[in-house]
This record gives structure tokens, C-alpha cells and sequence, in this order.
């Protein structure tokens, strides 16, 4: 039996394989001009764009997108929603395989300062969660990327449903 350039070995098409992830290019991204950078390194790993939305948010669209974090860390929640309301930023559908724990990887950890060489929050943000903390304000780690598929599914239905 020939194995067909999209199937695995069990002769599954890999179509079956690709996930959907939800990114937010935030504000500070967008204010620097690093959108197309941004987009450039998801598209070269291989990830696709499926839907793409300029989106300025209301207080309680960012509210309900960050729901989870209240109970976990009020004050994060607070200056994120604080930071993210009223405020321009391109919500993107990414798909590919492994889709999700790639982006994850791609982006790096949520404090820029701890982030590897080469990921996006390391090569391109220069804030840190102390310097946000002492401005009262947001983190300017430049994306918002879905850390599970459930959280994908729900933010992706959010923004786009």
C-alpha cells in the first residue's frame, strides 16, 4: 500500500490532525508597527491564517475574554482589561498541526524577560511584569495566544462567533 504524501501511517489524512488557535496582536504590538513581523513567524512555522478581525473591544468583551484570571490574579485581570478596552488590536484564527502548543512556543512565556532567544516576546518586547506592576498598568508582552483547546475554542467563539 502506498502512503499518500497527506496521510499518516495509518492512513489518516492529515487534515484530521490541524487545530484552530486564537491570537490578539495587542495594542503595544500594533503601536510599534510589529503586526506583520508578528504574522511573518506564524506563517513561516507553518500556521495558516483562517480568519483575521481588526477588533477594538469594550470593557466587557475584555472582562469576559479574561474571565478565568479574575479568581486567579485579580490585579493581572484588572490593568489587562484596563489596558486592553477601547483599544485597537487584530484578533487572528490560526490553524495548523499542533497548532496551539506551537503558538505557545512561537510567543514564549507571558514575561518577556523570561523568554528564550528567538521567541516572539523575547526578539521583540522589552517590558517586564515589575516595570507594568510599577506603572499600574498592563504587561506589554505584545500577544494574547490561547493556552488549551478549550480556551481556544471559547476565545475563538468569542471573537468571531
Amino acid at each position: 500500500m502506498r502512503r499518500d504524501q497527506h496521510s499518516d501511517l495509518n492512513g489518516a489524512n492529515i487534515m484530521n490532525h490541524i487545530e484552530e488557535t486564537l491570537v490578539l496582536i495587542k495594542p503595544d504590538a500594533l503601536e510599534r508597527g510589529l503586526a506583520g513581523e508578528i504574522i511573518r513567524r506564524f506563517e513561516a512555522a507553518g500556521l495558516r491564517i483562517r480568519n483575521v478581525r481588526w477588533v477594538s473591544p469594550s470593557l466587557a468583551m475584555v472582562e469576559k475574554h479574561y474571565a478565568d484570571l479574575k479568581s486567579k490574579n485579580p490585579r493581572a485581570f484588572d490593568r489587562n482589561t484596563r489596558y486592553l478596552a477601547k483599544k485597537n488590536a487584530l484578533a487572528l484564527v490560526l490553524a495548523g498541526v499542533n497548532a496551539i502548543a506551537k503558538v505557545r512556543m512561537l510567543i514564549g512565556p507571558t514575561e518577556p524577560a523570561a523568554a528564550p532567544p528567538g521567541t516572539i516576546r523575547c526578539d521583540l518586547s522589552s517590558d517586564t511584569i515589575k516595570f507594568a506592576d510599577s506603572q499600574d498598568r498592563g504587561l506589554y508582552n505584545l500577544v494574547h495566544a490561547a493556552d488549551s483547546a478549550d480556551s481556544a475554542n471559547r476565545e475563538i467563539e468569542l471573537w468571531f462567533g
